[in-house]
């Protein structure tokens, strides 16, 4: 090839190496084939589901035109709102609101909008990551910015108060796509769960489980008890592999956590580190007296990753005292 051909092919070149290669940029065919898949870990909602994410799915719903109460139930009316979707969507009509639903389901929203999906996102930062200085009026204004860009800092995203496929992720798994989640998140998480159930009650005043895990969601220590005074005043950060062990728990089981940090164990025990909980009914069925279920919860608390000689029930207790729940604790 002659020097003077090269030059007058240089420019063409260049731009095609240049040219962008992200999904997010495809347009037309080639963009419906790259979205036809999800390739991220959403949570899959389904009739019978409650909670904080249900909210938002309803919300977002809304957004994309379908009617139906906003209570944060998944009960008949979201699921036929669901299948209408997908159905219009051209989707897998199950309602069964997996990463492809998702998906599809949300819209990026950014300062200036108002609408369905900024509600969304306002209920989401409220009540479910703490930001109590949002108010869920549907209206993205300065408030909500600075909130979503604190949010996405906090979990390593990119910090342009636009919220698009990674931080709409973040805000329904409690994760990033990275995978860090953090305590915070994780805490959100399970108070997201309607198969976990969290204790209202404790002899320490502030430190019943759900206020544990509220406080951790927020950002904030736990209240935990002392083996002599149930209220000594003391606070502890619950560590991520105990919530991480009770997230992945939850996927597949429903359990009643009757203890975390509170109440009064033994002196040194794993609840005051942030590293134990107690749990009190698994799929069901109570764990009051010794039966099939407590064998079942202990083994599902090690496959979570807790230490299996801190993991006691009615047959396996060295300490003693875990006939009536079995306790699980992570290292």
């Amino acid at each position: 090839m002659t020097n003077a051909r090269l030059l007058v092919l240089l420019p063409a070149l260049l731009a095609a190496c240049s040219a962008p290669s992200s999904p997010q940029l495809a347009s037309g065919p080639e963009a419906a084939r790259l979205s036809a898949q999800s390739v991220l870990t959403w949570q899959a909602l389904r009739q019978g589901d409650s909670g904080r994410d249900v909210v938002t799915l309803q919300y977002l719903l809304r957004h994309r035109g379908q009617t139906l109460s906003v209570d944060g139930a998944f009960g008949a009316g979201t699921d036929t709102a669901v299948r209408n979707f997908q159905r219009a969507s051209g989707l897998t009509v199950d309602g069964i609101v997996g990463g492809n639903t998702w998906e599809k389901l949300i819209a990026t929203v950014r300062q200036g909008d108002s609408n369905n999906a900024v509600r969304a996102v306002q209920d989401q930062l409220r009540s479910g990551y703490g930001y109590g200085s949002v108010t869920v009026d549907g209206v993205f204004g300065a408030g909500t910015n600075t909130a979503v860009r604190d949010f996405q800092s906090k979990r390593g995203l990119s910090a342009d108060g636009v919220v698009g496929l990674n931080t709409w992720h973040a805000l329904v798994t409690g994760s990033s796509t990275g995978g860090t989640g953090t305590t915070a998140s994780l805490a959100s998480q399970i108070l997201n769960n309607s198969r976990i159930t969290l204790g209202t009650s404790s002899s320490t005043v502030n430190g019943n489980p759900r206020q544990n895990i509220v406080d951790t969601a927020a950002g904030r220590l736990a209240t935990r008890g002392c083996a002599s005074n149930a209220n000594c005043g003391l606070t502890v950060a619950l560590k991520r592999s105990m919530l991480q062990g009770l997230a992945s728990m939850g996927a597949n089981n429903s359990m009643y956590i009757t203890s975390i940090a509170g109440g009064v164990h033994s002196t040194y025990s794993d609840h005051y580190a942030g590293l134990a909980l107690d749990i009190g009914t698994w799929n069901g069925v109570s764990l009051a007296s010794p039966n099939s279920a407590h064998t079942a919860a202990r083994n599902a608390c090690i496959a979570a990753g807790s230490d299996p000689s801190q993991t006691f029930n009615a047959y396996y207790d060295p300490p003693g005292g875990h006939s009536n729940h079995v306790h699980c604790a992570w290292n």
